[in-house]
């Protein structure tokens, strides 16, 4: 099944078909005839209660044949999209935005013509529309037929399905410890000049408080001895709920866990990915780890962190919530780290090209906002998405060899890489603190006792907060800089590592390297005497 992600642009989607019914749990979907379909029946059957309000066994037993009715009338649509197999539910809902010209009784017939409603506007973008029929008329695969036909009109500036979706946080581990990724370490395997040459960069600044990071993950552990200085207070002055970031995950921005974007998800074995909040936290602690327990540094060890939560582990996010997440992460940080890939959503598109123009009431408003995305860890020829979008800026991995890693994306939208894992070292950063959680539980050889730190993080998850870290710096003694010039001193600063035929072009861009290596002390030193170019 084709849709339509532009006025130009079409994807495929692939129907999954439901083998469910009911059982003593009660309505259960079920996915058969796929690898992996245990884990997408669990995902999907969760999915199903979490955002579309299907009861759950509990409700069965109280609520007898009326809640049996309602599980019923819960009919999705289930996806995986083609070109990156990530799973796509919807349900009942578009999201739509008209071009701004467009006046809103021609929005309401417009609408009407499919008899649709609106039942939400956007949090942070009043502009977005969230609409549905009342009548169900437009259900699962109509919504998908739907949101093509509307993108058909010239008033539409986009369109979506509502989808809740799959969003990968993907992050391979790797042995050992030490964090050579910001200094060289000499009398060790690692490979000189594979670091990003940090102290350079700290004789100049260690960063403003002023400047803020937003981490947007699967939750950061607020009261990290290495990071809870470093913890942006009260990002919203306007909400006194606000005191240290938000949950998008939740879909009720009133209800009080939507205030809490701390790790909440965990389930054995603790130290995998699979089922557990553990990423976010070492992310933070890449781009700002305060260095005061146990001198484990962030890039920019004094800007500030602002903690963003829009995954609970591995379940469907919605996207219109990963987009309010976006914009309002515009609204308070300078800098937005994204670790993680999902499909290609229309919706997303539109908050990231928002956030990055500036063309609302952003922290840095014209002067746009730099939007570092992974560029994905399956060593494939293309880069994830959203890392592939053209308002964001995309993050190659490289290894202490000063080589490529083997599993870092490759593509033209490359714009700079980073050191990570792959070779024979791993990250060191923070890791969740709370007692037999986290990559490291415990181990002295995980990153120590105490299980505060881990040094296997790792993949394009870790070169991502990195880069983001040391356009930290930048903003740091250069405020003033737009996305553009950041964008300009990252490529013109790297360090063209690996064969010199792998760079075409001048100044030269590599689709694995992209620009080059991240260089923060280059990086810094041009940012400090930057002077833009004037207009011809």
């Amino acid at each position: 099944m084709k849709l339509s992600i532009s006025k130009t642009d079409t994807i495929e989607l692939d129907e999954v078909q439901d083998a469910g019914g009911w059982s003593r749990n009660g309505r259960e979907f079920n996915v058969r005839g796929r690898e992996d379909s245990g884990r997408l029946s669990e995902i999907i059957n969760r999915a199903a209660r979490s955002h579309f309000g299907m009861p759950d066994a509990g409700r069965f037993f109280e609520g007898g044949r009326e809640a049996a009715n309602a599980a019923d009338r819960i009919q999705p649509a289930i996806f995986v999209e083609r070109n990156t197999q990530l799973l796509r539910m919807v349900y009942k809902e578009l999201a739509i935005r008209f071009n701004k010209n467009v006046r809103t009784k021609t929005q309401k017939k417009i609408l009407e013509k499919f008899n649709l409603k609106v039942r939400r506007r956007g949090r942070y973008n009043k502009a977005l529309n969230i609409v549905h029929d009342p009548n169900r008329g437009v259900l699962a695969q109509r919504v998908v037929e739907v949101s093509n036909e509307l993108m058909s009109h010239d008033e539409v500036e986009t369109v979506s399905p509502n989808f809740v979706s799959e969003f990968p946080r993907v992050s391979p581990p790797t042995p050992n410890a030490a964090q050579w990724h910001l200094k060289f370490q000499p009398n060790s395997s690692q490979k000189q000049g594979s670091d990003v040459d940090i102290r350079t960069a700290w004789r100049k600044t260690l960063g403003s408080p002023q400047i803020v990071v937003a981490v947007l993950d699967d939750g950061v552990d607020v009261e990290h001895p290495n990071l809870r200085d470093n913890i942006v207070s009260r990002p919203d002055p306007s909400d006194p709920r606000d005191l240290v970031g938000r949950d998008f995950f939740i879909p009720d921005d009133d209800h009080p866990d939507h205030f809490n974007p701390r790790p909440k998800r965990f389930q054995w074995p603790y130290h995998r990915m699979a089922g557990n909040d553990i990423h976010g936290t070492p992310c933070a602690g890449v781009v700002a780890a305060s260095g005061r327990f146990n001198k484990i540094y962030g890039a920019a060890p004094r800007c500030n962190i602002l903690p963003v939560k829009i995954f609970h582990d591995d379940d469907l996010a919605s996207e219109d919530r990963v987009a309010d997440a976006i914009m309002y992460s515009g609204l308070f940080a300078d800098i937005l780290s994204c670790s993680w890939s999902g499909p290609n959503s229309s919706i997303i598109e539109a908050a990231l090209r928002d956030v990055a123009e500036g063309v609302f009431d952003s922290r840095r408003g014209t002067r746009g906002t730099p939007i570092f995305f992974a560029a994905g860890n399956g060593g494939f020829n293309s880069v994830s998405y959203p890392a592939a979008s053209d308002y964001t800026i995309c993050v190659g991995a490289t290894t202490d060899q000063a080589g490529i890693a083997d599993y870092s994306n490759k593509g033209k939208e490359v714009w700079i890489s980073a050191p990570s894992s792959g070779g024979s070292k791993g990250i060191t950063t923070t890791d969740v603190s709370y007692p037999n959680r986290g990559f490291n539980t415990g181990d002295s050889s995980a990153g120590g006792k105490d299980g505060l730190h881990t040094n296997s993080f790792g993949g394009t998850s870790s070169a991502t907060p990195l880069a983001a870290g040391i356009a930290a710096l930048i903003l740091s003694v250069r405020p003033d800089l737009t996305l553009t010039d950041v964008k300009e001193i990252l490529k013109d600063s790297a360090d063209k590592i690996g064969p010199a035929s792998s760079y075409t072009g001048n100044p030269g861009h590599s689709l694995e390297f992209g620009y080059g290596r991240i260089n923060a002390g280059a990086a810094v030193k041009t940012a400090i005497v930057f002077r833009r170019l004037a207009a011809a």
